[in-house]
C-alpha cells in the first residue's frame, strides 16, 4: 500500500512591494568544469612566486567553504615554504577571510588581505542555503566536490554545536527545505551517504494560499551568512591582518612572493582564466510586513512561466548588510533568484533594464507560487 504524501502546513510570507526592502543584485564567480583548486609557480626571473588558487565556486562559496580552504592550505603545507615568509591573500569573500584566519592559526606570516571592496562582493550578497547550486562541475570532479562539501557540512555541525573557534552558533540553523520532484535540490550527496535524513514526499499547503502536489522535504543547513561574513571580519581584525581595499591586475603588483588567490571572478583577469563565467543573480529581501512565520523552513524550487521553468526560493536570512548599510539591516528572510550567465559586461542601460524586468518577474512568481 503506498503511503499518501504528508501534508505540510505552512505560513507563507506576504509578497508584496511595500514588503520588500532592497532590490539585490550578485554576481557569482562560477568555473566551467570545476572550481580551481591548485599550487603554481609564477616564471617571472626576477620575482617568481608562488600561487596557491582557491576561487571559481560559483553559487556554492558557502557550501564549500572550509573543505575549500583546507585542501588549499594543505597544498601549501606540502610545499613546505618558509614559515616566516609574508602571504598576501587576495579576495575578502568568505573564501578570502577564511584562509587568512586559517593561516594565521597555524602560525604563518599574513601579511594582509587586498579586495577590490569590503561589502560589495557576492558573499554579503548570497542567500544561505547548503546544498550544490549554481554550479558547472564535471563528473571527474563530482568525487571531489562531494568530499569538500562533506567537510564543510561536518565543520558547519560543529559550528551548530557550539564547538568552532570562531564561528558562534547563531551562523547557522537545521532546517527543512522543501523543494519539487523535478527540481535538484543539491543535498542528494548527503541524503545518499546518511548525513542528513532520507527524503520525505509532501503536499505543501499554505494557510490561506496555494497547494503544491509533487514536492519533497530535505533537512540541511540554513547558513546565516551575514552571520559567518561579520564574524569572519572580526576575527581578522581580532588577529590584527591588516585589509587594503585595492584592485589588484597582476600578481607582479604584488611585493609577497607567496600570493593566495581568493579573488573570485577577479581571478578571470588575474589568471587569465576563461572558464570563469559571471552567473548574475537576483534577491529581494523582505522586512516585517512579510511576517516572520517563514523564517523556519525554506524554499528551491522551479515554478514554470509560460515555456520556461524559473527558479524560486525562500531563505530565512535575518540581517543584509551593504555598501550604503555596513551596520546592517534588519530583514525577514530573501526570496530569489537568478541564474543568469554572462550578461555583466551588457552595457549598463541594457543591464538595467534587464535588472528591472528580473526583479518584477521574481515578485510575480513569489505571489503566484505562495498565493495562486
Amino acid at each position: 500500500m503506498l503511503l499518501q504524501p504528508k501534508i505540510i502546513q505552512l505560513i507563507p510570507p506576504k509578497i508584496s512591494l511595500e514588503s520588500i526592502d532592497q532590490h539585490i543584485v550578485a554576481t557569482r564567480p562560477m568555473r566551467e568544469g570545476s572550481f580551481n583548486i591548485s599550487i603554481q609557480t609564477t616564471s617571472e626571473k626576477c620575482s617568481p612566486k608562488t600561487i596557491i588558487n582557491c576561487y571559481g565556486h560559483g553559487g556554492s562559496g558557502f557550501t564549500t567553504l572550509f573543505g575549500s580552504v583546507q585542501k588549499a592550505i594543505d597544498l601549501f603545507l606540502a610545499a613546505k615554504l618558509d614559515k616566516k615568509m609574508p602571504i598576501r591573500v587576495i579576495g575578502a569573500g568568505c573564501v578570502g577571510l577564511t584562509t587568512a584566519i586559517e593561516l594565521h592559526r597555524l602560525g604563518y606570516n599574513v601579511s594582509g588581505i587586498t579586495a577590490k571592496s569590503l561589502y560589495d562582493i557576492p558573499s554579503w550578497k548570497t542567500g544561505g542555503y547548503f546544498a550544490f547550486v549554481s554550479l558547472k562541475t564535471s563528473v571527474l570532479e563530482q568525487q571531489n566536490l562531494n568530499e569538500i562539501g562533506l567537510n564543510t557540512f561536518l565543520t558547519y555541525k560543529s559550528i551548530e554545536k557550539g564547538e568552532h573557534p570562531y564561528q558562534p552558533k547563531n551562523a547557522v540553523e537545521y532546517l527543512p527545505v522543501y523543494c519539487s520532484q523535478e527540481t535538484t535540490s543539491g543535498v542528494e550527496d548527503l541524503e545518499t551517504r546518511g548525513f542528513i535524513p532520507p527524503r520525505e514526499n509532501v503536499t505543501l499547503h499554505f494557510n490561506g494560499g496555494a497547494t503544491h502536489h509533487g514536492f519533497v522535504k530535505f533537512m540541511t543547513y540554513f547558513i546565516n551568512t551575514t552571520v559567518v561574513m561579520q564574524s569572519l571580519t572580526a576575527e581578522v581584525l581580532r588577529r590584527k591582518i591588516p585589509i587594503t581595499i585595492q584592485a589588484i591586475a597582476s600578481f607582479g603588483e604584488v611585493k609577497e612572493e607567496c600570493i593566495f588567490c581568493c579573488a573570485g571572478l577577479g581571478a578571470r583577469e588575474l589568471q587569465n582564466d576563461q572558464k570563469m563565467i559571471p552567473v548574475r543573480g537576483h534577491l529581494l529581501t523582505l522586512n516585517s510586513l512579510a511576517g516572520t512565520d517563514h523564517m523556519k523552513y525554506m524554499i528551491y524550487t522551479k515554478v514554470s512561466e509560460g515555456d520556461v521553468d524559473e527558479y524560486l526560493y525562500l531563505f530565512p536570512k535575518d540581517r543584509s548588510i551593504s555598501t550604503d548599510n555596513a551596520n546592517e539591516t534588519v530583514c525577514a528572510g530573501v526570496v530569489g533568484g537568478t541564474f543568469i550567465p554572462n550578461v555583466d559586461d551588457l552595457p549598463a542601460d541594457e543591464l538595467a533594464a534587464l535588472d528591472e524586468r528580473e526583479f518584477a518577474k521574481l515578485l510575480a512568481r513569489a505571489q503566484q507560487f505562495f498565493y495562486n
